[in-house]
Parts: structure tokens; C-alpha cells; sequence
């Protein structure tokens, strides 16, 4: 079980990229989406309840008032400029909130609230009428924004079709199906082959006796070689059909991804959005240019857009100057950044340009000083390297974008995944460029093949750290601990069996190989018996299979005809936590069954904290991220507590409440419900929930654990 520490450095780490997608979120309303509104109300809701269990009171109360402007945004407000300011202003703290070491680095809150009291006040005293939903904000009033690039413009008559063609897509598939019709009656075929086969056995066999013996051999020789001729036909004509399904796919797959390419001009708006936003909260005078067009795979676009977006960001951050030192330096007051897209037959190029201080070499060799020998002989080209290094910054303070040490890593990890390059010139006080080329489609995924035991798997390249041989093992309480690196501060990572997770058994050994890799709140390792170098393979997704495990997210086809596994890399952490370990501890003495808890909640480390807290009483525990996962895990294994939110979606608790209650074998399993609601709806709720019989409703505001053991020993103690 995680501390309560570590659950508070894993929000901590999180937030960064919650606030970057709370911002374009609210970016893309302003750009028309009005859908984003309910998704970054959920994304606010679910911040307030985590910060406020993990009694982050000024993380919960901003969060909270944030929540409040946008309720009064949904309900009929129509936002403002103030509106607008107040709300990237509130994630702009929320992300300094959670990146501070101490209350000097603290935002001063006070203005950030006072802020969204007025953007509130403004909102609530000139709603629309009741019941007509909130406008997106005219932004021809906003003269100072960069030039919007027009998503309706005429498409290329050369670019591929936006959507399927569905009498191509029907021919295929019309073909497809005689080609199964075809094999139908092969199989046919091959039956009757196989009762031919039958009667020859028959014929040769010695029990028989020895009379008619020429009969027999006649028949035998008629039966053998009628059987040869009829597989041979079939073998022919399977080869054929085999050959006329594989083009048949292919042409299907040709139409399908041609529907799937996408035009870029929604990515460089959001691009435009973002270096806006970024020079909004920075106090910085920045134009943003976006030029080209081009065509990518949806796939592509999707794992292309957080990369671009973080890089926008960071040159506005770390790359523009302040308006002092660029006056110093003779540059004009208006820093320029310049994002460029280029068009080739097979990839797209994507270059962002800025004019600012550039790399700060001598920075960075400073930083490198102690882990890189002759850093300081180091030329600036043969440093550029060590800007893709894990956890690396030159930034001397924490900002809301910049200086955490998550930079060029993941860019270069995410544009490698994609089979893609990053490329980075710089030059001190002129400013640095950063080239993307990435290939129009997606054809498969990097991978690390692994050996382990009877099975052949793979992790995705993006997700290893690094690879190691196993040469000290060290046991601790909490299971076998790894070393990466040297010194007093070297950092221990767990470190678990591959095989054990699979099914195998098996624990690590000095010797063994091991694959350092990446999950959400840090690095882990596994052994193996054996890597090889990366590839790109072209993979069948899991739900593309007939069958589905939680540990495999996609299978790829080998050289010789067997399937290599990919392995989900949080997945495989989660079980690898739960599992046995072999270790050299005595196990503990069998005892009769714990009691079954089920914690419904859809915020990830608030139902980390909760798990924890009922695995420390002794409890057995089951997850679900919302109120239909939840329902459906109860109905398939009745727990013997219920712990869940009510906020959720999908099926929210009070729904999923109700429908335990009309469940016989479920009516009478104590639930306990925790909740952030603060709204009028709150006391109906409660109402509610009295009537469904709850245990207790506890606030998650309020969240004090003790209270929570005793509601949880009653509930047990009186089930």
C-alpha cells in the first residue's frame, strides 16, 4: 500500500498535464466547442475531491471556485474577457500551487480569487433566460488575438476523402462475404476428405482379417488416391481464396485509413490558442504564427498534439525573454513564435521557431557537471544531446510550464513511438528551433521484444527508461528493490518478476535482464530472460481479439508464425503489486476469508487513498471507475461493503445505489457514500440516499480517516 505521502507526490506530478488539458479545454470553448464545458467541469470535480482528501485545503478551495464560474458558464452565463482571464488565471495557480516547495513559492491566492469571485458575480447577474444554454464568446470583440485559421475553408480536391466511401466500403465487403462463402464450402470439403480418410483406416486395418484381400487393396488404392486429388483441389482453391481475402483487407484498409486522414488546421488553431494562453499568464508579448497546411493519419494527429502544444508553450516560457532583456539585446518588444507545417509524400514536417535567448549552454553544462565527465569541454553541438535526458531542466525556478525536468524526453519518446524524428538547433540570444518529422500514417507501434519463459512479449519503446543486467537485488520490506545509479543519492525503483505476473512464477536473480519502465507515478522494473533491440510492428488491437486479457492491450504477428504479446506497462505495475512476491520472507499464516470491499470512484488517486485505507483494516478490495463498472463487479462477486462517490459518469452513485437496493442477493450490502456536492441538489441527494438505506454519507471537504475505519468496522460488524 502506497502512503499517503506518496498518493500526494502522484497528484502533485499529475497536475501539470490536468491543467494543460483544463486549458485547452476552456481554450477550445472559446473557440465553439461547447461540448468541453461538462468535460472540464468533470476534470475540476474530480481535483476538488482528491485535493480535499489528501487535505490539500488550497488546491480543493481553488478547484472549487473554479467549478463555480463554470456551473455559472453552463447554467446561462455569457462569458468575458474577465471570465476567460479568471479561469486560465485559476489553472495557471492551480498548476504553481502544485509545482511550490514551500510558501515562498506559493501564488499569492488571494487576487486569483477575488478574480473569479468577479468573473462569478459578472456571470450571475446577467444570465440568459432559463433553460437556453451558454453561447460560446464572440471573439470578433477580441482584436488583440492572433488571426484564426478557418476549419471550413474548401478542401483540396487532391487531399484523401474526410469520410468513408460507403459503396467502396460495401463492395468490399460484399466481397469479403463471398470469399467466406467460398470457404464454407471448402471446410465442406475437407469433411469429406476427412470421412474418406476414416474408411481407409478402416479398409487397411489388420483386425480385418486376411480375406477379400485383393478387394481391400483395391479399395485402398481408389480411396488413397481419390483423397489425394481432393486435397490437392482444395489446397489450390484455398490458396486462391487465401490470396483474394488478403487483397480484398487490403483495399478495405486502404479506404478505411484514407477516411481516417485528417486536415492540420484544428491542430494549428489549437496551437495559435495555446501560445496565447501561455503568454496570457506569463505577462509576455508574444505573436504566434502558424503557416502550411498538411495531411496526417487521426492517430497520428492525436499523439501529435500534446507534443506541439507542450513545445508552443515551453518557447513562450523558457525560450521568449522577458521585455528588459530583450530590449538589452536590441530585439523588438513582441517576441515571435512560428510554427511551420510541410506537406512530403510521406511524412509531414512540423517546425517550431522562436526568437528568443536560446539554449542557456552554459547552464546546462553546469547541471550536467556531476553526472557527465568533460561537460564543460563539451562543444554546444555535442550538448544538445543531453537535452533529451529523463528529469533534465536549465531552469532555475518551477513555473506552471517549465522547469519540472518534463521537456524534450517526452517529446522525443512520444515522436519516436510514432516512428518519427525531433531534431533541435539553438543558438544563444537568437533563438532555437525545433524540427518534428513524422510519417503521414500509422502503420504500427515501436516495441522492445521480450523473452519471459513460455511467453513472447513486448513493451511499447516509449515506456522503457532503460535496460539493465540485475547485478545487486536488494530485499526490502516492501519487496526486491533495484539500484539505477550510483552514490548517496541513488534512486531505488521496485523491481518485480515478468514472468510471476504472467502466470509462470518465477522471482529476479542476479544475472537476470531487466526493463526499467515508465507508469504514471514513476519507474518500475521487470525481469526477463532476454530483450532485443526495438522494431516497429503492425499490431491487431485487443478488441480486435477473440479473446481479451487485461495485461494485453495488442498482439503482433512474427517472422515465424507465432504471436508476440504487448503488454499494457500500467497494467502489468498494478498486478505485479498485487501479486505474491517470492521473497525471502516467511509468508503469512493462512487465516479465515477478509471481507470483500468494493470502492466505486472515479478519481484515480482518491480511490488509491481509499483502497489503501481498507487494505491496512484487512480487507480484500475491488476497483471501479464509475457507477455501471461498479454494479456490474457487485452483481458478479457480492462484496461485503460498499464505498463509493456520487459524482460520476456513466451511471452516477445515487443510480448505482438504487439499483444494488433492487437487487436481492445486493439489498442489504452496507454502502458508504463520499462526496464533494455542495449545491442545492446536495440535500435531495441525501434524502435520496436515507431511503436507499445508506450506512453513512461522509464529505470529502471534511475527510477525516478515523471516521472512516469506525463506519467501516460498524458496517462489517453489522452486516
Amino acid at each position: 500500500m502506497r502512503s499517503r505521502a506518496d498518493l500526494v507526490a502522484t497528484f502533485h506530478r499529475a497536475m501539470p498535464d490536468r491543467v494543460a488539458q483544463a486549458t485547452d479545454l476552456w481554450l477550445g470553448y472559446e473557440q465553439g466547442q461547447s461540448g468541453n464545458l461538462p468535460v472540464l467541469r468533470r476534470l475540476l470535480h474530480t481535483l476538488k475531491g482528491e485535493a480535499h482528501m489528501l487535505e490539500l485545503a488550497a488546491c480543493g478551495d481553488l478547484a472549487e471556485l473554479t467549478e463555480t464560474v463554470i456551473d455559472a458558464v453552463r447554467g446561462g452565463g455569457r462569458p468575458t474577457q474577465l471570465i476567460g482571464d479568471s479561469v486560465l488565471g485559476a489553472l495557471e495557480a492551480l498548476g504553481l500551487l502544485s509545482a511550490s516547495v514551500g510558501e515562498e513559492a506559493a501564488p499569492d491566492l488571494d487576487v486569483v480569487k477575488q478574480t473569479l469571485r468577479a468573473a462569478h458575480a459578472e456571470l450571475t447577474s446577467g444570465r440568459s433566460p432559463a433553460g437556453e444554454p451558454a453561447p460560446p464568446p464572440a471573439r470578433a470583440a477580441e482584436s488583440a488575438l492572433p488571426p484564426r485559421l478557418d476549419p471550413a475553408a474548401p478542401p483540396d480536391p487532391a487531399a484523401p476523402p474526410a469520410v468513408l466511401d460507403a459503396e467502396a466500403v460495401g463492395a468490399r465487403v460484399h466481397e469479403l462475404q463471398r470469399l467466406h462463402g467460398e470457404r464454407e464450402v471448402l471446410q465442406r470439403r475437407l469433411r469429406e476428405a476427412q470421412r474418406m480418410l476414416r474408411a481407409l483406416l478402416v479398409e487397411i486395418d489388420p483386425r480385418g482379417g486376411t480375406d477379400r484381400v485383393a478387394e481391400r487393396i483395391t479399395k485402398t488404392l481408389g480411396y488413397g488416391a481419390e483423397i489425394e486429388r481432393l486435397l490437392g483441389a482444395v489446397r489450390a482453391d484455398w490458396s486462391s481464396n487465401e490470396f483474394a481475402s488478403g487483397r480484398a483487407l487490403g483495399e478495405l484498409d486502404e479506404v478505411v485509413r484514407a477516411a481516417s486522414v485528417v486536415r492540420t488546421e484544428r491542430l494549428l488553431n489549437q496551437v495559435s490558442l495555446a501560445a496565447r494562453s501561455a503568454a496570457r499568464m506569463l505577462g509576455k508579448d508574444v505573436e504566434a504564427r502558424v503557416e502550411g497546411t498538411g495531411l496526417l493519419d487521426a492517430a497520428v494527429e492525436r499523439r501529435l498534439e500534446p507534443v506541439l502544444l507542450h513545445l508552443v508553450r515551453n518557447a513562450v516560457d523558457h525560450g521568449i525573454e522577458p521585455a528588459d532583456v530583450r530590449a538589452r539585446r536590441g530585439k523588438p518588444a513582441r517576441g515571435t513564435v512560428a510554427v511551420t507545417v510541410v506537406q512530403t509524400d510521406a511524412a509531414v514536417r512540423v517546425e517550431v521557431k522562436d526568437d528568443g535567448g536560446g539554449v542557456d549552454f552554459a547552464r546546462l553544462r553546469e547541471v550536467l557537471a556531476e553526472a557527465v565527465p568533460g561537460a564543460a569541454s563539451l562543444d554546444d553541438t555535442a550538448l544538445i544531446p543531453y537535452l533529451f535526458a529523463h528529469g533534465l531542466t536549465t531552469s532555475r525556478s518551477v513555473g506552471a510550464i517549465s522547469g519540472r525536468g518534463v521537456g524534450l524526453d517526452v517529446v522525443a519518446r512520444e515522436i519516436g513511438a510514432l516512428g518519427g524524428q525531433v531534431r533541435v538547433d539553438s543558438r544563444p540570444g537568437l533563438g532555437t528551433t525545433i524540427l518534428l518529422v513524422v510519417p503521414k500514417n500509422l502503420h504500427g507501434e515501436e516495441v522492445v521484444p521480450v523473452s519471459c519463459g513460455r511467453f513472447r512479449c513486448a513493451v511499447p519503446t516509449h515506456a522503457v527508461h532503460s535496460v539493465m543486467l540485475l547485478d545487486e537485488l536488494l530485499h526490502t520490506s516492501d519487496g526486491p528493490r533495484v539500484r539505477l545509479t550510483s552514490g548517496p543519492s541513488a534512486e531505488l525503483v521496485p523491481l518485480y518478476a515478468l514472468g510471476a505476473v504472467l502466470g509462470d512464477g518465477g522471482q529476479p536473480e542476479p544475472g537476470d535482464a531487466a526493463l526499467v519502465l515508465h507508469h504514471a507515478a514513476g519507474l518500475f522494473a521487470v525481469s526477463v530472460d532476454g530483450y532485443e533491440n526495438p522494431r516497429l510492428c503492425a499490431l491487431v488491437r485487443s478488441e480486435e481479439l477473440p479473446w481479451s486479457s487485461p495485461l494485453v492491450r495488442g498482439v503482433a504477428p512474427t517472422a515465424d508464425g507465432e504471436a508476440m504479446l504487448l503488454l499494457d506497462v500500467e497494467r502489468v505495475f498494478a498486478c505485479a503489486r498485487q501479486a505474491p512476491r517470492e521473497a525471502p520472507f516467511p509468508a503469512a499464516p493462512e487465516s479465515k476469508r477478509e471481507p470483500l470491499a468494493l470502492v466505486v470512484e472515479d478519481a484515480p488517486v482518491a480511490r488509491e487513498l481509499l483502497c489503501g485505507i481498507l487494505r491496512a483494516l484487512g480487507l480484500r478490495v475491488e476497483e471501479a471507475s464509475d457507477g455501471r463498472e461498479g454494479l456490474a463487479r457487485a452483481r458478479a462477486t457480492p462484496p461485503d461493503v460498499v464505498l463509493t462517490d456520487l459524482e460520476m459518469p456513466y451511471m452516477n452513485g445515487l443510480e448505482m445505489v438504487a439499483e444494488l437496493r433492487r437487487t436481492p442477493a445486493l439489498a442489504r450490502v452496507p454502502v458508504v457514500v463520499l462526496t464533494t456536492q455542495t449545491t442545492a441538489t446536495h440535500a435531495q441527494n441525501l434524502a435520496a440516499l436515507r431511503g436507499l438505506g445508506v450506512r453513512a454519507v461522509l464529505s470529502k471537504q471534511r475527510f477525516v480517516e478515523e471516521e472512516l475505519r469506525r463506519i467501516i468496522a460498524e458496517s462489517l460488524g453489522g452486516a
